[in-house]
């Protein structure tokens, strides 16, 4: 169920160097940035703090048992992360071809198959502990690699080309679910201005680092047989659904910047409807009420 819920008349002046139908597309990537953190998110941020607790009584038995145990984890999961983004692009873009203009769909499409596929990884490879780890990796990133890349297309990136390519690789390098609510938008222009001008092997390694240390959490979480199982398919599905949410959010920024030649006006405008979303948001929680919100344009009111 929606509401609607129209931007404030000065608000809807600043975006008026956009067309209604931009001011619609940056709304809903706004609340789709306020609303990053959902139940199944928050689910992970309590799998976060207790594996954090996990790893602390670890690291107090002994640096032998503890953290270099650790350490080396998180190493071996970045590594796996790397050798998979180095050779699964291409896996992941195949097929999908590039969609004419008048057939592109309105907004990227929810891609619910990859959510599942990442799901019955994590259950299936929760249930049987550890070494699970070992298949769920690969698939995992290339699934989420391919949503991504899905979106890309979708929102009229060229798959092709090198520049969609890293800005799908940028999307991964975004760290994972773990961040505070109102970080999120910060960390999003963050990363964007450091990894803007890596070359290609330095961006891998960037976001196979960032990803890494994400799915190293969450094997952590699902580290135990058949109880991981639990752990597993709810944080893939978590983690599938926020890096499809962070692609929609991030395609209709490059394409709204791309189409405006301002960037910085983009940007200011995107910060104050986030805010104004997450403002709404909070009023809506405390009155009970948990409703996603919907851009009503401004001649419709």
């Amino acid at each position: 169920m929606t509401i609607s819920a129209p931007i404030p008349d000065e608000l809807a002046d600043q975006a008026a160097f956009l067309t209604p139908y931009e001011q619609e597309q940056l709304w809903r990537a706004a609340v789709i940035m306020a609303d990053s953190r959902g139940v199944l998110l928050r689910l992970a941020g309590v799998f976060g703090r207790r594996i954090e607790a996990l790893r602390v009584s670890l690291a107090q038995t002994g640096e032998r048992l503890g953290g270099s145990t650790w350490t080396g984890l998180v190493q071996r999961v970045q590594d796996a992360v790397e050798d998979t983004l180095w050779s699964s692009y291409r896996y992941a873009t195949f097929g999908l071809e590039a969609v004419p203009q008048l057939a592109r769909p309105k907004s990227p499409r929810s891609n619910p198959f990859h959510r599942l596929a990442t799901t019955a990884s994590g259950a299936a490879s929760g249930f049987v502990g550890l070494p699970g780890v070992l298949f769920d990796i690969p698939f995992t990133t290339t699934t989420i690699l391919r949503s991504i890349a899905q979106v890309a297309r979708d929102s009229g990136e060229d798959l092709a080309e090198e520049d969609t390519r890293r800005a799908c690789l940028q999307v991964l390098a975004f760290g994972g679910p773990g961040t505070e609510d109102d970080d999120a938008e910060t960390g999003y222009w963050a990363t964007r201005l450091g990894v803007n001008h890596l070359t290609v092997n330095l961006l891998i390694s960037n976001a196979a680092g960032q990803f890494g240390v994400t799915l190293s959490e969450k094997f952590m979480a699902q580290a135990v047989p058949v109880a991981g199982a639990l752990a597993g398919a709810a944080l893939n599905y978590a983690f599938t659904e926020y890096y499809q949410n962070m692609a929609r959010v991030h395609f209709c920024l490059r394409g709204l910047e791309r189409r405006t030649g301002d960037p910085a006006a983009v940007r200011d405008c995107f910060g104050d409807m986030v805010r104004l979303a997450r403002e709404r948001r909070r009023v809506k929680r405390r009155q009970g009420k948990a409703l996603p919100l919907k851009y009503l344009p401004r001649e419709a009111r």
